[in-house]
């Protein structure tokens, strides 16, 4: 059996090295940009991340028989053209929550830092999935109240929409939809914006969901991880954002080793591997996860200590809007150079 992975998806072939029942698998690593069609043609497992586009052109007469993603996002892959050729998929849904958490509770610290809010103000969370539901324990435990919004879910403690409008700091953790009772794209237009004035939004979800035009006219106070046209974000937009950085909310190192762990957990499944081979990798995969456990003395600080926030936006504003190279080479430079942050946990 070949495989296919990407040589970005974080230490994966260190991690399988290690474990057991591997034997007689062909591992192909290659470069995101080697992922073509005629290098994937005899391989019956692709496994990818969120740079690879997967659709009839790439996957059309090939042996691929499994696509997995070492992603919490799907926008990628062409799910209904898989699922017509009964090629299973799957993705790394939650893998980088806690980490997306970090990010925005560093946006918190920085903002109080900052005197632009303070710990009695109200943070309002739209989506109450993998990354709404650790947010809202996060700022539980450091007594910052919250309330948050899901239409999908009928939890009493949920709140309307009207009542995120009104909260000091809004927070969006919802999927880039277009369909369905509700959709996600552009739900933040020019009538929610013109309602949620002075406010404080914070978008790590995807670029589509704000209506940008709208934002750039408008004072809420922008930061934000995701843009409309990415790689290529609008020069306006991110110049007008208090904090700006290219798409590496998720990106921690236990983030990515989340990933990574949950495509070769599905790989053992999909061998048959030994329920007591797979007990014994199990131990020695938790060995490179590394995270930082909180202790009733920490403050917000412990958040910029570990990733620094404000310091990283400052980095990328001044590459991407004083540059006059290519923009979208600035952009991913800016990712790949993100530093280094392990995962805070309660």
């Amino acid at each position: 059996m070949k495989i296919i992975i990407d040589k970005g998806i974080k230490s994966f072939e260190k991690i399988i090295s290690v474990l057991d029942g591997f034997i007689g698998i062909e591992l192909c690593f290659l470069n995101t940009e080697e992922i073509i069609h005629k290098n994937i043609e005899d391989a019956e497992i692709l496994f990818i991340r969120s740079t690879t586009k997967i659709d009839k052109q790439l996957i059309e007469n090939t042996k691929i028989k499994v696509v997995g993603s070492a992603t919490s996002g799907t926008d990628h892959i062409n799910k209904e053209y898989l699922e017509r050729k009964s090629i299973k998929w799957f993705y790394a849904g939650g893998s980088n929550a806690l980490s997306v958490v970090n990010y925005v509770m560093s946006a918190i610290n920085h903002l109080l830092e900052i005197g632009v809010m303070n710990k009695s103000n109200t943070v309002g969370i739209i989506g109450y999935g993998n990354i709404g539901r650790r947010l809202t324990n996060m700022l539980e435990y450091f007594s910052i109240p919250s309330i948050a919004h899901d239409p999908f879910l009928d939890f009493e403690f949920l709140v309307d929409i009207e009542a995120i409008k009104n909260c000091d700091l809004i927070s969006l953790h919802v999927p880039l939809t277009t369909e369905g009772k509700h959709p996600t794209y552009n739900m933040i237009n020019e009538a929610f914006i013109n309602d949620a004035q002075n406010k404080i939004l914070i978008n790590t979800s995807r670029g589509g969901i704000v209506d940008e035009d709208c934002l750039i006219k408008s004072n809420l106070k922008y930061i934000s991880d995701v843009w409309m046209n990415e790689p290529k974000p609008f020069r306006e937009i991110v110049d007008g954002a208090i904090i700006a950085t290219p798409h590496i909310a998720g990106h921690s190192q236990s983030g990515k080793i989340n990933g990574t762990l949950i495509l070769i957990k599905y790989l053992q499944d999909y061998l048959g591997l030994d329920i007591s081979v797979k007990e014994k990798n199990l131990l020695k995969m938790k060995e490179f996860i590394k995270t930082i456990k909180l202790t009733g003395e920490d403050g917000l600080d412990v958040f910029k200590a570990e990733y620094d926030i404000y310091k990283e936006s400052v980095k990328f504003k001044h590459a991407y809007l004083n540059e006059d190279e290519d923009k979208v080479l600035i952009y991913k430079n800016q990712r790949s150079q993100h530093p280094s942050r392990r995962d805070i946990k309660i």
